[in-house]
């Protein structure tokens, strides 16, 4: 739940998507940095992850962003005062390096490169990834 906070195990479930019909190992992963909105919106629609796939033997990834969709840490009661400061951009890059690190442990792709996608907020959660996790993403 807090990333930064080494004195509690607190955790939450994060809705993560998942398509590796194209991927291959060696193959990259496209990564998609869930904004502000339902990720499922995202997987529908995010049209050039899914073109690209085939072509580079992409494994596609969607996160969710905490705090949308159904990404609640608590629940009905995520948006009560006391539980708004788990929501914050540094939060949601270390739910991206953590969400990537578990997706590669599970498909034994440890050295495969990532490229992250996003738009909007999603596309800052993109460049800034790449800044402050730079051995996660190229």
């Amino acid at each position: 739940l807090d990333h930064f906070d080494f004195t509690t195990n607190a955790t939450f479930e994060q809705r993560v998507f998942v398509h590796a019909d194209h991927w291959a190992p060696g193959g990259p992963i496209f990564l998609y940095c869930g904004n502000e909105d339902d990720v499922t919106l995202y997987v529908n629609a995010t049209g050039l992850m899914w073109e690209h796939a085939a072509a580079f033997g992409a494994m596609l990834v969607f996160v969710e962003h905490r705090y949308y969709g159904a990404t609640l840490p608590f629940g009905a009661a995520s948006f009560e005062p006391e539980h708004l400061r788990y929501l914050s951009h540094e939060q949601a890059l270390a739910d991206l390096v953590n969400a990537l690190r578990r997706i590669k442990a599970t498909y034994g792709a440890e050295n495969a490169k990532t490229v992250a996608f996003g738009g909007s907020y999603g596309g800052m959660l993109a460049a800034w990834l790449r800044m402050k996790y730079p051995a996660a993403v190229v």
